[in-house]
């Protein structure tokens, strides 16, 4: 009996062990993914679930500072009497030289809670080399030419 009982422990902190790390912050979220090549299904799934989390646990105001520690550019809606703490929409664009990545996320406060966060939205885009990476779909554009050299105007004659 006691065997069994220490195997059943120690396969529970293996299991600990071994779990998925969640982030912890805005930073954290960017630096576990590797945006440019895993699936977007997951990459978008990890940021809508984790950005979520996140805000959620932090608040209006430590969530709006980490965006911008995270390198996003937030504008704000209008407020309003009944909406004091107005809706944040952030973004967020990196290029590498293979993918050109864009980030969108926005957040809402709860009117009768200050310094909450009722509702999160994002989307995350991904234009590459070539149509194969894209997210959500093939996207037909500059980069798709594999950055062809430019000519220069003496050469156009």
């Amino acid at each position: 009996m006691r065997r069994v009982l220490i195997a059943l422990m120690a396969a529970g902190l293996g299991a600990c062990a071994h779990g998925s790390h969640k982030p912890q912050t805005l930073v954290d979220l960017h630096q576990a993914h590797d945006w440019q090549y895993e699936p977007g299904e997951k990459l978008y799934a990890a940021m809508a679930n984790d950005f979520s989390r996140i805000a959620r646990k932090n608040g209006r105001a430590a969530t709006l500072a980490q965006l911008a520690e995270a390198g996003y550019a937030c504008q704000f809606g209008e407020a309003h009497e009944d909406y004091p703490e107005p809706m944040a929409v952030c973004t967020r664009s990196f290029a590498t030289r293979a993918c050109q990545m864009d980030w969108e996320l926005s957040l809402t406060s709860d009117p009768a809670r200050a310094d909450s966060v009722a509702t999160t939205d994002v989307d995350f885009r991904r234009d590459c080399v070539s149509t194969g990476r894209d997210w959500p779909e093939p996207v037909n554009s500059a980069i798709d030419d594999q950055l062809a050299p430019a000519t220069l105007p003496d050469e156009a004659n």
